[in-house]
């Protein structure tokens, strides 16, 4: 399951990555249509809108995996805990 989540933590990572250096050269490609500020701010803001929402996903991803790993952990120790055996009184 761990793998599941890793997987999909590096699918939006490179989403993110890509859609940031996209909207980074479309930006600077733009010459004199760059002056136009308040085309140049949506689209900045939609862009830093996106970037947020892409890294709140990847936390919530990375977060997951980690709670997902201590929790196998633990199943996993408490399992081997419980099959160790024990002493008896004689």
């Amino acid at each position: 399951m761990d793998s599941k989540y890793f997987e999909e933590y590096q699918t939006q990572l490179r989403d993110w990555q890509k859609k940031f250096f996209d909207t980074w050269l479309e930006s600077m490609s733009m010459g004199k249509d760059a002056l136009k500020f308040p085309e140049t701010l949506d689209k900045t803001l939609d862009a830093q809108e996106e970037w947020v929402n892409n890294y709140l996903e990847a936390q919530e991803t990375a977060t997951k995996i980690a709670l997902e790993s201590q929790k196998q952990f633990w199943d996993s120790y408490f399992k081997a805990m419980r099959a160790v055996p024990t002493a008896q009184a004689a």
